[in-house]
């Protein structure tokens, strides 16, 4: 299982970390600590097609979730989601 879920970290873009790593820098990682696809559209600076081709990446992989529910919706980092962050950036690191 952790070879599945190692091919799915190295499978992420530039584009797909950058929000993983907003969302862990603004805190967003519970559900009520969540942040608004708007807001994380305007601080990721990517283009409405690659945003949302991210979003749909990341939700897939469940390192993210989006909370329904309400007009706009909100999206948080999961665990797996820290946890693929963390090992991407210890590999940055070496």
């Amino acid at each position: 299982m952790d070879s599945y879920f190692e091919e799915i970290v190295n499978s992420l873009s530039i584009e797909d970390l950058s929000l993983l790593g907003l969302l862990h820098d603004n805190d967003a990682e519970i559900k009520f600590k969540a942040i608004k696809k708007k807001d994380l559209q305007e601080q990721s600076n990517l283009s409405e097609a690659n945003f949302r081709k991210s979003i749909y990446r990341l939700e897939i992989a469940k390192l993210i979730e989006i909370v329904t529910g309400q007009k706009e919706h909100k999206v948080f980092i999961t665990n797996f989601g820290q946890k693929a962050l963390n090992i991407s950036l210890s590999k940055e690191a070496i």
